[in-house]
């Protein structure tokens, strides 16, 4: 395990159901209410078991929505460049705050970094894990089924294909 010393985890997560707030289930980021899956937990926390283990640290990503105009559907239409940058400020805050809560809850007793900004999934912890020079890279799996993945694609699977270390990825169930 001395090896990994540098572990990567992209952190996904959804606006939470009105009853996962009801039930406690939800985690309050920012103005938000927010729920992980069970895959995303259970990454964080063979993460942080392995960055126990080897005396390494956790970098937590986050991949937002890229804003930027498009014209396929809608004619040239673009959002000032002040609105957009709210935006992202506000998305970034959101997610900040829902990494923040996972490295209190799951995270004691190592370091933990995050990363958060707009871009393609795939590519977004491609690029991280590059930068990083990650020696591991710890996540879930999506848990579509075979055909959803056909028709829009595996980011699991890209990483797998693509990434500069070893992936270990945590099934969906």
């Amino acid at each position: 395990m001395e090896n990994f010393q540098k572990i990567l985890v992209p952190v996904d997560f959804e606006p939470a159901s009105d009853e996962a707030v009801e039930q406690g289930r939800a985690v309050k980021a920012g103005e938000h209410f927010i729920e992980f899956s069970a895959a995303s937990l259970r990454a964080v926390a063979t993460a942080a078991s392995v960055a126990r283990g080897s005396k390494g640290k956790l970098v937590l990503l986050h991949v937002t929505p890229p804003l930027h105009s498009t014209t396929m559907y809608t004619g040239p239409v673009s959002l000032p460049v002040g609105i957009i940058d709210e935006i992202e400020g506000k998305a970034k805050a959101t997610s900040l705050a829902a990494l923040q809560h996972l490295k209190s809850a799951v995270c004691s007793g190592i370091t933990v970094e995050f990363a958060v900004g707009p871009g393609q999934p795939a590519q977004a912890v491609l690029d991280e894990a590059e930068r990083l020079g990650a020696d591991l890279l710890v996540m879930a799996a999506s848990g579509r089924s075979r055909v959803a993945r056909f028709f829009v694609g595996s980011t699991a699977d890209r990483i797998i294909r693509e990434s500069p270390c070893p992936v270990l990825v945590i099934p969906a169930k």
